[in-house]
């Protein structure tokens, strides 16, 4: 061994100690930082997140859980199944990197507002405004101008998957200001190492100083995420997410599972809102159903049921007439709920049922129901409704309960009463939208039967062409214009998995009907619920064949359980006149004025008439849980209907004077929807719905 040879080793010796050395350093400084910052951001968390901060107050780390410490000082982890860290050698210089990526090339979610479909010949408010706002769209989209390109300074929302040790939020917020930031962490160990490394202090501070909203989902998965979205846009509004930025900072598969479901779920913020002809014949209904004595939901147990008692639920896909003898010989001893039009498909099949399950407004639907069965089947059946329900109804059956639906300006008025008038409240049946056979799940759910079946509950044509039970009143063939019957609604190219393998073809409606089904089911755990046939597989539920249910055993006479059903669940309020007061025209009037006031202020920047859409929201939102809780259901869906595509509207094209030349196109129709809504509140909260009558 050469002289040089030994000099190279005792210096490649000494630089390892060195770097050891210098690496002990930059351990303790971390190590001093994180424990202050760690203290820090638990004490904000406690201000601003107190459910947070008692978690992570009482987490319990795996054994091997380490944050290492990068050669720039800063933290770095590996979580756990992984074993590469989140971050190289300097997680500041790699994050920034990629927030300027992500900046110059971000990814946007928005929607496509020209194609809202409306019949021409319907000129109900709303249906005419949207119908405006379709062209209105359709023309500033005509135009052709250049669209963002860059992440602006200023936009309503991000969505950011993946926290990961936080080092990308400063860094991001120093650049672009959100009204709306949505963290997504599926992660807690992850979460809790930020912790250590991030000032989550600074970073709320500075969210809270600018009048942001910030939202956690912490250890997010696929069974939550959008259920939690759900709730939480549905307290806070859709445009909150309408129009958004997504970043995905972290790679796990966990992360990619949850951008996946994003994508193919966001259609379910886009619509739906409920809108102003609706809410007001709901609370038109209500009022009528209330003054008729209809006897209403107030009840959540009774002691006269059994309730291993089968339900079965029946709607009218094809997979009824697979068990279409199972029905027939077990019919006696199990509670039969016909969901909507099914009542004449049984009625073909010589099937009696003890309830019928109605939810629609439209007196077009009271018609159809008036024709398609004798009026003696109704007067041996019962009726549970909604109370958005075409009130005449009731009257055609034996006996008619009323149950509340959620997110309804009627339904909070008969809170109002119950309170007044029986010093009970009204308890909401959930998920019961948006089609029957969500009311009639939600309600043997409620109810707190235990065994229930659905049989035809398809939520989609079967790819061997079957849409309908081969007895229902709907057209087998849809093209044949000389077959009887109705025309059915039609599937638009989406897809569910099936039972047995397989897929149903579905459209957006019937895939928010089964996502609701499958909300519900999880909502009332340790219940059995058995879908029945080659329909739409739900999560919660057991897939069998028609052939392969075993007989139900002999149970106590069901006619004695519907009885104390009745008795115990529903209860009418002996009012024969509800005091117009309690409607709210003043109310009203003062609401529609001051966003009027509000609308017509002058805005010279994007950023301005952003702003202003939030001042409307959050004074209509305000009114949300008061006293005058219905009267902002009355003009929430108009309001989400417009400012969710005006705000889209002005974060999607370049020029800025063209934006707000657009949005002033757009603001005045609002102006106009307001001023109508204002004049006909006062004049038609009696009216009931008048659609389809000639």
């Amino acid at each position: 061994m050469n002289e040089k040879s030994i000099e190279q080793q005792i210096q490649s010796l000494d630089d390892q100690l060195s770097e050891s050395l210098e690496h002990q350093k930059r351990e303790a400084i971390f190590a001093e930082q994180a424990n202050e910052r760690f203290a820090k951001n638990m004490a904000c968390f406690e201000q601003y997140y107190p459910d947070i901060a008692k978690t992570f107050s009482e987490f319990s780390v795996r054994d091997d859980f380490c944050i290492h410490v990068t050669k720039s000082g800063h933290g770095n982890f590996v979580p756990k199944g992984y074993s590469a860290p989140l971050y190289s050698d300097d997680p500041i210089a790699q994050s920034e990197a990629q927030v300027e990526l992500n900046i110059k090339t971000p990814v946007y979610c928005a929607t496509d507002y020209t194609s809202y479909e409306t019949n021409e010949d319907d000129e109900r408010i709303h249906v005419r405004y949207m119908r405006s706002l379709s062209e209105s769209m359709e023309q500033i989209q005509e135009e052709n101008e250049p669209q963002l390109g860059a992440l602006p300074a200023h936009f309503p929302t991000g969505i950011i998957f993946g926290i990961g040790l936080g080092y990308h939020l400063e860094i991001l917020f120093n650049r672009v200001n959100f009204e709306y930031i949505f963290l997504v962490e599926p992660d807690l160990e992850i979460f809790f190492a930020s912790l250590f490394c991030t000032d989550w202090y600074k970073l709320i501070e500075q969210v809270d100083e600018r009048g942001g909203n910030m939202f956690f989902q912490l250890g997010a998965d696929t069974s939550t995420f959008i259920k939690d979205l759900e709730v939480l846009v549905e307290r806070i509004g859709a445009f909150s997410l309408v129009r958004s930025f997504c970043y995905q900072h972290t790679p796990q598969s966990e992360v990619v599972q949850l951008i996946q479901q994003w994508s193919r779920e966001y259609f379910k913020f886009q619509f739906g809102h409920g809108f102003f002809n609706d809410a007001i014949t709901g609370l038109s209904h209500s009022i009528h159903l209330v003054e008729k004595n209809a006897p209403i939901l107030t009840g959540n147990q009774s002691t006269g049921i059994d309730l291993s008692t089968p339900v079965f639920i029946l709607g009218n896909g094809p997979s009824l007439d697979e068990a279409e003898a199972f029905i027939k010989a077990n019919k006696q001893n199990a509670i039969l709920l016909a969901a909507g039009t099914s009542i004449a498909t049984l009625y073909n099949k010589g099937i009696e049922v003890d309830f019928h399950i109605l939810v629609e407004r439209p007196y077009s639907n009271y018609k159809i129901f008036g024709d398609i069965v004798p009026e003696e089947v109704y007067k041996k059946t019962n009726l549970i409704g909604l109370n958005t329900l075409y009130p005449d109804n009731i009257e055609r059956y034996k006996w008619a309960g009323i149950a509340g639906k959620g997110s309804e300006a009627g339904t909070f008025l008969l809170e109002i009463l119950g309170h007044t008038e029986l010093n009970k409240g009204i308890p909401l049946i959930p998920y019961c939208n948006p089609v029957v056979a969500n009311a009639a799940l939600s309600f043997a759910l409620y109810a707190g039967f235990k065994n229930i079946y659905l049989f035809g509950i398809d939520n989609g044509n079967l790819l061997t062409g079957e849409h309908h039970s081969k007895d229902s009143i709907y057209k087998m063939d849809q093209d044949d214009e000389d077959e009887e019957g109705m025309f059915c609604l039609k599937m638009d190219g989406k897809y569910l998995p099936a039972n047995f393998g397989g897929q149903v073809e579905t459209n957006d409606l019937f895939m928010m009907a089964h996502s609701q089904l499958e909300n519900v089911i999880d909502y009332y755990p340790k219940r059995t619920i058995y879908n029945v046939g080659n329909g739409a597989k739900l999560t919660g539920a057991y897939e069998i064949p028609a052939e392969e249910l075993l007989p139900i055993p002999s149970k106590a006479d069901k006619f004695a359980q519907i009885e104390a059903l009745k008795a115990d669940f529903f209860t009418p309020f002996n009012i024969d006149q509800i005091n117009d007061e309690l409607v709210g025209v003043k109310g009203f009037n003062e609401i529609c004025d001051h966003i009027l006031s509000l609308a017509k202020e002058p805005v010279k920047s994007r950023v301005e008439a952003s702003e202003l859409l939030m001042r409307q929201a959050r004074y209509v939102y305000s009114f949300k849980n008061t006293a005058l809780n219905h009267l902002f259901h009355m003009i929430k869906g108009a309001l989400l209907y417009y400012h969710c595509p005006m705000l889209t509207l002005l974060y999607t094209y370049k020029d800025e004077e063209f934006t707000l030349q657009s949005y002033q196109k757009i603001n005045t129709l609002w102006q106009g929807y307001v001023s109508e809504m204002k004049d006909f509140y006062k004049d038609n909260y009696r009216e009931k719905c008048d659609l389809g009558k000639d």
